[in-house]
């Protein structure tokens, strides 16, 4: 059985209640308004109620709730009031809030996500603009508060959407700390500010802005520089190699080699981390002449290149099939007692870029154990990865063998990296017995490197050829169990299964569990694949609305423009009621930015007029009668005669032609098309479409193919055989053109009884027998139970 959890806030917070209203930069960024009192009732399908003959079964199982991450619930409750500009929670709450937040990120090691940055950006803003209402210390920012808060926002994915998000929070505490030991200096911080301004480089320089770091040294300079324009403490060489290290990643290899200059020219030395940056960064893109003159040049005072330098280069040279280059140099280190993680490099080089096999690497271990290194976890994980990256798991599984023969303890890392194999391989047997023996390890719920690799496994248990629902079901318990936060990719695949064995339950489970913790970016893709299944014409009518109701109750922030093709999409299916339920959904959201737009309302009016529904058009018109922000003009007219002749009340349809003809706006093409659209539906006598023809003809106005064809509609609707026929003959006088298909067929299709139909017929073959056979080609007829028809639609547009 999956896990039950027992706290109550995410649908507090994501409910119908509590919308998402757009911030004032115009990016609905917060997740959600604590609003709610009351929990909604789950909208998804239920099971039948309980009876004396069903009482001794199983109760139907609970929804589980995630556990919101402490201090979380203060961000969302501030950003609420702050949105609606009203007076914000009490300041000890707040304070104590974000530090529950920042302490637990410290100590799960958990990353912010881009909401949550964006969320702490605006606290700690209005604490740091506000001052206590009393002397209470406890009501205030410290700077351990603010350093702290600094050193959690380094906790975030590099290559992330919104980056902007951590740098603006980063910038804003070191500020805000600058200007605190500016005021009153920290003596018992040792280094306080030279470590805060090491924190900021971190964070503009992973978060994609390098040349602001850059800046930011430059300006910072004079205060590491002495008197003579050299580095007063060797310890500053960090900073610089930090500007270093972001423009290598961001690709500037200009601004890197001038920065390399001006720091050289200031004294600063060639050591092993600037090395291994330069080495990185050119080796990363198969620059040969630039990778070896970078690793051969000379480091300060004859120190030995990194660990990971050496390894960049052994891949490099394998790329770049410079292994000749290579060999002499790893020779070298070799022969020049290496410690055991250079041992460690010199066992991938051999695999990797030697092609050894596992004989030939028993011997080198062998070697180390004489050389006093002893071969341990980390060894066997580097033989491990040697044999992945050669893409030989054969290979890979010998090497277990040979650590098992040395007794050496598996530890998490070896069986996630046999599970990468095996799932590259699309072994999933291989990958689940190996899952079991890394889910009985110690380390397994420690791991963080675990949760990759299981999100990995569960995206391809749930994309499999052969799906395994009970396995499936099965590992994510586990996960969910050990608090395993899932990949939006990994929901969406989850989802998706569980949509298809038509588990909601499972969807709610999984759906309530994680996409609380993620950002609205991650929300976005989630809440995307959702409306693609909704939209996807092979998914049954059942399944979508279900999958519409989880939708509309946990991602209240879904885009107004989504909700109306899914409203279309209930069109297509005939399902008019389903359209017009979403529609009022929309019209009752509690966000205005997420009710419906006068052109909404147009789309949902026109899908009425093909797909009929005399209750939803009512219900339809009445939201628009109540609805004070849609104005009321020739389109919305247009729209209003589209549905009801579709629901066949014609009477009140010519009641808007008539709004429309009294307004100042008057009609428009469509208006006239519509309206003779309408009349070809009159069952009595009517001259409406004559005296609307008669008042065209006054007016001489240019007539579009799909008005006059319109009109023929009209007249031939009430019967009119012979005056139709005038009117086609006259089309050249009359409108400067002649008959085409369309013409001949929707008359035809208009004309009531197959009499009727039958001397039109007649009549076009003799008169143009060349564009009556084009229609009897391009369109084909049909029986219907008012006679034959022409295969012509006809989506009339306001």
């Amino acid at each position: 059985m999956r896990s039950q959890l027992t706290r109550n806030v995410y649908r507090r917070l994501l409910a119908g209640h509590g919308p998402l209203r757009p911030c004032p930069a115009g990016a609905a960024r917060c997740l959600a308004e604590c609003r709610a009192h009351s929990l909604p009732q789950l909208v998804v399908r239920q099971p039948e109620r309980r009876t004396f003959l069903n009482v001794f079964q199983a109760p139907p199982r609970e929804v589980k709730e995630a556990e919101i991450e402490p201090g979380y619930e203060t961000l969302l409750q501030f950003r609420s009031m702050e949105t609606e500009n009203a007076r914000p929670p009490n300041r000890a709450g707040l304070v104590k809030g974000l530090r529950q937040f920042v302490r637990f990120k410290q100590e799960s090691s958990k990353p912010f996500n881009t909401t949550q940055a964006f969320l702490v950006t605006r606290l700690l803003r209005h604490l740091i603009e506000t001052s206590p209402e009393d002397d209470v210390p406890e009501n205030d920012l410290t700077r351990d508060d603010l350093r702290k808060t600094l050193e959690a926002t380094l906790n975030a994915p590099a290559r992330t959407a919104n980056a902007h998000d951590y740098v603006e929070l980063s910038k804003m505490l070191y500020e805000e700390l600058k200007l605190r030991d500016e005021e009153s200096p920290d003596i018992s911080a040792e280094g306080g500010r030279r470590d805060n301004f090491e924190l900021l480089l971190m964070a503009l320089t992973k978060y994609g802005a390098a040349m602001e770091a850059v800046q930011r040294l430059d300006e910072h300079w004079p205060t590491l520089l002495d008197e003579r324009g050299i580095l007063k403490n060797e310890q500053h060489l960090w900073k610089w190699t930090l500007a270093l290290q972001g423009l290598a990643r961001e690709g500037k290899e200009n601004e890197l080699l001038e920065e390399l200059r001006k720091a050289e020219a200031a004294g600063a030395k060639f050591v092993p981390a600037v090395h291994k940056v330069l080495v990185t960064f050119f080796a990363g893109q198969d620059k040969v002449k630039e990778t070896k003159q970078w690793f051969e040049k000379p480091l300060h005072q004859n120190q030995p290149p990194e660990v990971d330098t050496y390894t960049a280069m052994i891949r490099f040279s394998v790329r770049n099939n410079q292994q000749k280059w290579s060999q002499p140099i790893v020779e070298k280190l070799m022969s020049s007692q290496p410690t055991k993680p250079v041992w460690d490099v010199l066992c991938y080089w051999a695999v990797l870029a030697m092609d050894r096999g596992v004989e030939d690497v028993k011997g080198i271990l062998t070697t180390m154990k004489q050389e006093g290194c002893k071969p341990d976890s980390r060894t066997l994980s580097r033989l491990l990865k040697a044999a992945i990256d050669k893409r030989n798991p054969h290979l890979a599984e010998a090497f277990l063998s040979v650590g098992s023969d040395l007794g050496i303890k598996r530890v998490p890392a070896h069986f996630i990296l046999q599970m990468h194999w095996q799932l590259d391989a699309n072994d999933l047997s291989g990958a689940h017995t190996t899952y079991q023996k890394l889910r009985n390890h110690d380390g397994f719920s420690q791991n963080n490197m675990c949760a990759g690799i299981l999100n990995k496994y569960l995206r391809l248990l749930s994309t499999a050829e052969t799906l395994d629902i009970e396995r499936i079901l099965d590992v994510t318990a586990e996960l969910e169990q050990h608090r395993i936060v899932l990949d939006p990719d990994t929901v969406v695949a989850l989802v998706l299964v569980f949509l298809h064995f038509d588990k909601q339950h499972d969807v709610v489970d999984t759906l309530s569990l994680h996409t609380v913790l993620y950002s609205l970016e991650e929300r976005a893709k989630v809440s995307s694949a959702m409306v693609e299944y909704c939209l996807n014409p092979k998914t049954s009518t059942a399944r979508v609305w279900d999958a519409y109701s989880l939708l509309r109750q946990f991602f209240p922030e879904l885009e107004p423009e989504r909700r109306v093709r899914l409203m279309e999409s209930f069109f297509k299916r005939k399902r008019p009621d389903m359209a017009c339920y979403i529609f009022g959904h929309m019209r009752s959201h509690g966000n205005p930015a997420k009710r419906p737009t006068a052109d909404m309302y147009v789309r949902c009016l026109e899908g009425l007029g093909r797909y009929s529904d005399s209750e939803s058009t009512r219900m339809m018109h009445n939201m628009l009668k109540m609805d004070t922000t849609v104005p009321m003009n020739t389109r919305m007219w247009n729209a209003l005669m589209i549905a009801y002749r579709g629901a066949g009340d014609i009477s009140t349809a010519l009641e808007f032609w008539g709004e429309i003809t009294n307004s100042a706006e008057g009609p428009s093409y469509n208006s006239l098309a519509i309206v003779f659209w309408v009349c070809e539906d009159i069952k009595v006598r009517d001259n409406t479409a004559r005296t609307v023809w008669q008042k065209i003809q006054r007016m001489d106005l240019d007539v579009p193919s799909h008005v006059h064809w319109a009109y023929c509609g009209a007249l031939a609707g009430q019967g009119n055989v012979d005056e139709v026929k005038r009117v086609i003959q006259g089309m050249e006088a009359s409108v400067g053109y002649g008959p085409g298909h369309m013409t001949l067929g929707v008359t035809y299709n208009a004309l009531p009884g197959e009499r009727r139909k039958k001397m039109f017929e007649d009549w076009a073959k003799q008169e143009y027998p060349e564009i009556w056979a084009r229609l009897e080609t391009t369109k084909g007829r049909t029986k219907t139970m008012t006679g034959s028809k022409f295969h012509i639609t006809r989506d009339m547009m306001a």
